[in-house]
């Protein structure tokens, strides 16, 4: 048996090819939209791909299952209840049906909870045994956490997560000791909170150390599944009803599109939006007016699916038009189709031209820790996840998620300087383009972030207090809350 998994750091999704070496056909399960990556590791190894296997529909990215079934001729399974929108060379299977890759087994185990579709699938490789070697449990049991329940509504999350219990109790945790653990979100996926680092990992440990599975009551267990989970892209809401409806196929990543000055200019006045994909240095210093920041990287995907309103042409600003390709393979994998190009030249194309620019403050620990003791201190909007928050944060300091604050500007005063704050430049970088297209002026950033402030051994504050409550943030518009 041949097992190979592979991961996309941003989303942390975890896809898997398996494969009977010995009859030369493979299974990929939850695959990826660009799925090149399947193809050419099946001809590597002179394999066929006969199988396309999910284990629910997924909300956090485009599935590439169609399209890589409809390349490869292969029979898609997932379960009933995904009740699939478009034709295709089919198994939809329910709980006990099974099937065979070559001398590989699958048996269908329905496990609902992340979703209400979901199952997962125990495998066994025949030439050597009956028994179940190793379970693909998608979004149910991950490394060292279980998948989120609230993703289809705050109405489903209590019901789905004794639904969940019931999976992981009487379904996945019998399984013996030995068995493998093949998750599909692993670290870094907002699907759930605490997920370890490591891809895989086995019954017997997840059972013995998995904070998650150790609640024996259903109702302490949804009481800890549903508190403090992340808060999560609005992109998520398109994702369900795309995979389930048939994502359309891209054939291939699209190729580089250089657009010269007057192509860019078109595009944007036909209604394309400016990503600007430097660094928050660069973006800081100088950039295209009303452009959106979302630094080139692994979370490149996530943050335009959270911010950028979906389906409007993108034309990138890129340090190098090496980055197109993997920039675009994340705009793919969260539905965002429409990239125009990217600006031939770059910035500073733009500049020599005699574009027009602007620029963000940028601010030291060290300033923010002064202008707090004077008399117009920035409002200083600390805008990571929640949790991080409590964890510790500058006191005063007002909590807005980067992803939430286009829905919650009424709230912010546009006559007083206003700064961002995140755990590195990222998040405060995306969040302060996002308030210069809003029309706040006065925006700065801080540089180094919240460790840099803990670094320097100023004040922290513990804990989610009133600064969370909209009340809060008014007040300290009107200068009621000290800095």
């Amino acid at each position: 048996m041949l097992l190979r998994q592979f991961q996309i750091e941003g989303l942390g999704h975890l896809s898997t090819l398996i494969a009977d070496e010995q009859s030369g056909v493979a299974a990929v399960v939850d695959p990826r939209r660009d799925v090149d990556v399947y193809v050419d590791a099946a001809r590597e190894r002179d394999l066929r791909i006969s199988h396309v296997v999910e284990t629910h529909l997924h909300n956090d990215y485009v599935s590439g299952a169609r399209e890589l079934a409809a390349l490869t001729g292969a029979e898609q399974v997932i379960g009933a209840g995904a009740e699939l929108g478009y034709e295709r060379l089919a198994r939809d299977v329910g709980h006990g049906d099974a099937f065979s890759v070559g001398a590989l087994r699958f048996s269908t185990l329905e496990t609902p909870g992340h979703t209400p579709e979901h199952v997962a699938y125990a495998v066994a490789d025949t030439a050597r045994a009956n028994e179940t070697v190793l379970l693909f449990t998608g979004g149910s049991l991950l490394v060292g956490a279980v998948g989120r329940t609230d993703l289809l509504g705050a109405d489903k999350a209590r019901p789905y997560a004794e639904a969940m219990f019931r999976s992981l109790h009487e379904v996945i945790l019998p399984n013996e000791d030995f068995v493998g653990v093949y998750p599909t979100h692993g670290a870094g996926s907002l699907c759930s909170s605490g997920i370890a680092a490591t891809p895989s990992s086995t019954i017997g440990y997840e059972r013995r150390y998995n904070p998650m599975v150790l609640p024996s009551d259903v109702d302490a267990f949804a009481e800890r599944l549903l508190s403090g989970q992340p808060s999560f892209p609005r992109y998520f809401a398109r994702m369900r009803p795309i995979n389930q409806a048939g994502p359309p196929p891209i054939g291939s990543v699209p190729a580089p599109r250089p657009l010269a000055l007057e192509e860019m200019q078109a595009a944007v006045a036909g209604g394309a939006l400016v990503v600007d994909a430097r660094s928050p240095l660069e973006h800081a210093a100088a950039h295209i007016p009303r452009s959106y920041s979302v630094p080139a990287g692994s979370s490149f995907g996530t943050w335009l699916g959270w911010v950028v309103e979906p389906d409007r042409p993108i034309v990138l600003v890129l340090t190098s038009a090496g980055d197109w390709d993997d920039l675009v393979r994340q705009a793919l994998r969260i539905g965002q189709d429409a990239i125009a190009g990217y600006l031939q030249g770059g910035f500073r194309h733009w500049l020599e031209a005699g574009g027009a620019s602007e620029s963000n403050g940028r601010l030291t620990v060290e300033q923010v820790a002064r202008a707090a003791g004077g008399s117009a201190p920035p409002l200083l909007i600390d805008v990571r996840q929640a949790s991080e928050y409590a964890a510790g944060h500058v006191p005063g300091a007002v909590h807005i998620g980067a992803g939430e604050l286009p829905d919650r500007l009424a709230e912010l005063p546009r006559d007083r300087p206003v700064a961002t704050i995140c755990a590195s430049g990222y998040r405060s970088s995306v969040a302060a383009s996002l308030l210069r297209q809003a029309g706040f002026t006065d925006v700065s950033w801080v540089a180094g972030g919240v460790p840099t402030w803990e670094a320097a051994g100023l004040p922290v504050d513990i804990g989610i207090d009133s600064d969370t409550d909209p009340m809060a943030v008014s007040m300290a518009a009107k200068g009621d809350h000290a800095h």
